[in-house]
């Protein structure tokens, strides 16, 4: 095996993996996509969002600490927000994820996700938006947890089912192989996905955590389970999203060795397992467990070393701009190829019927010759704006470009 540092930015924000390649992908050609950089000169930028409710707004995170609002595809020179002194950026640590409540046209919630404290937390704080959009206040701590000591593998994206309820993926701890078998445990948060209601507080006692257990979470009551976690075996699923047509989640999970692997949930399905750290992709990882539980469920989605080696998830497409041959395609990225692809995404029963790596479109030469010197070279998250076209976070570039035909 190769031991590769896989940088995810240029301020030492990295995927810390054992990657070996893989044999090649035949891809079928591409449908040509083209580039539009809509904003540059950010620091960092982690994600983009559009503003529920006007389609004239949208947000960016910066990984030190910063919320800045677009307007009209316009960069606002005012912050929203500052944490900056606060938030820890050691590692993979930095502001990772935003979120809107979904009564935000009345309640005005926002809610981040960073790392910060001494030792390392995992935090997502609620804050509330001004009525103008452009100031975030009064925050108020909803949930936290303690990081182990590795600074990689920390999760990133966090998002509202169509329950409700508050969805956070986390990362294995970090290390290689996840040392503790955490993901398998069930007295860890870590390499699980938590379902929490922030609208409630079962915690009166404790100014430090401000949210409910939903008693429809699978493990409640049960010993040695956290009455939070919704599913088991993830290894770092630093982008993912709800599709709103369905309700399921779409994971992309950053593999070690070898594979790196995307997943779908269906909307309400919780007690899952993806298998890591046992499994990478649909392999045995040689990693002895034990499991928390059985049969591990197979992702629709993986691909080898060949082809990315740090996945970067996505979304359905919908919008109406790019060619009707792409609607309905799952788009995602990978951070160290700079590569942007999209496979059909289609359901029987419910559940994500599976897709070979021969059946990727890769879009990324034809979006990069548009872009010239602008070429794409590390996607972070790939969201949709308000009319849900496709937007590409490149943290490398300081930029956000949108894809157009």
């Amino acid at each position: 095996m190769v031991c590769r540092i896989r940088a995810i930015g240029f301020i030492s924000l990295v995927l810390c993996l054992i990657s070996c390649g893989g044999s090649g992908s035949v891809n079928p050609p591409s449908v040509a996509i083209h580039g539009q950089v809509i904003v540059s000169g950010l620091s960092g930028p982690m994600l983009y969002i559009a503003a529920p409710g006007d389609p004239t707004k949208a947000y960016v995170i910066e990984r030190d600490g910063r919320v800045k609002l677009i307007l009209n595809d316009v960069l606002q020179p005012t912050d929203v927000l500052d944490i900056t002194g606060t938030v820890d950026t050691s590692g993979e640590c930095g502001l990772l994820g935003i979120a809107f409540d979904p009564q935000y046209a009345s309640n005005k919630f926002v809610y981040l996700h960073y790392n910060a404290g001494s030792p390392i937390e995992t935090r997502i704080v609620r804050y509330t938006m001004n009525a103008g959009g452009t100031l975030l206040g009064s925050p108020q701590q909803i949930f936290a947890f303690q990081q182990t000591s590795e600074t990689n593998h920390k999760g990133g994206a966090i998002n509202f089912g169509a329950d409700g309820f508050l969805y956070v993926m986390t990362g294995d701890g970090g290390g290689q192989n996840d040392p503790n078998n955490f993901a398998q445990s069930g007295n860890s948060f870590f390499g699980k996905i938590l379902r929490i209601d922030p609208s409630a507080d079962d915690f009166p006692g404790d100014p430090n955590q401000n949210y409910g257990i939903p008693l429809s979470n699978p493990w409640v009551g049960v010993i040695g389970v956290k009455p939070e976690i919704w599913g088991f075996g993830l290894r770092n699923p630093f982008r993912w999203s709800v599709d709103p047509v369905t309700g399921g989640l779409l994971i992309a999970d950053v593999g070690q060795g070898a594979f790196e692997e995307i997943n779908f949930e269906p909307a309400g399905q919780g007690m899952r397992n993806y298998g890591w750290n046992m499994r990478e992709g649909l392999h045995d990882s040689g990693n002895s467990g034990p499991a928390f539980s059985s049969p591990f469920k197979d992702p629709f989605l993986e691909f080898d070393h060949a082809y990315g080696r740090s996945v970067i998830g996505g979304f359905v497409y919908r919008g109406s701009a790019l060619d009707p041959s792409l609607l309905g395609r799952y788009f995602f990225g990978d951070y160290i190829t700079a590569r942007i692809g999209s496979v059909p995404f289609t359901l029987n029963s419910g559940e994500a019927n599976p897709i070979s790596s021969n059946s990727i479109q890769t879009h990324s030469d034809s979006i990069n010759v548009s872009l010239g010197a602008n070429a794409i070279s590390g996607p972070v998250s790939i969201t949709p704006d308000a009319n849900g076209e496709i937007i590409v976070c490149d943290l490398n570039q300081g930029k956000l470009i949108r894809l157009v035909p």
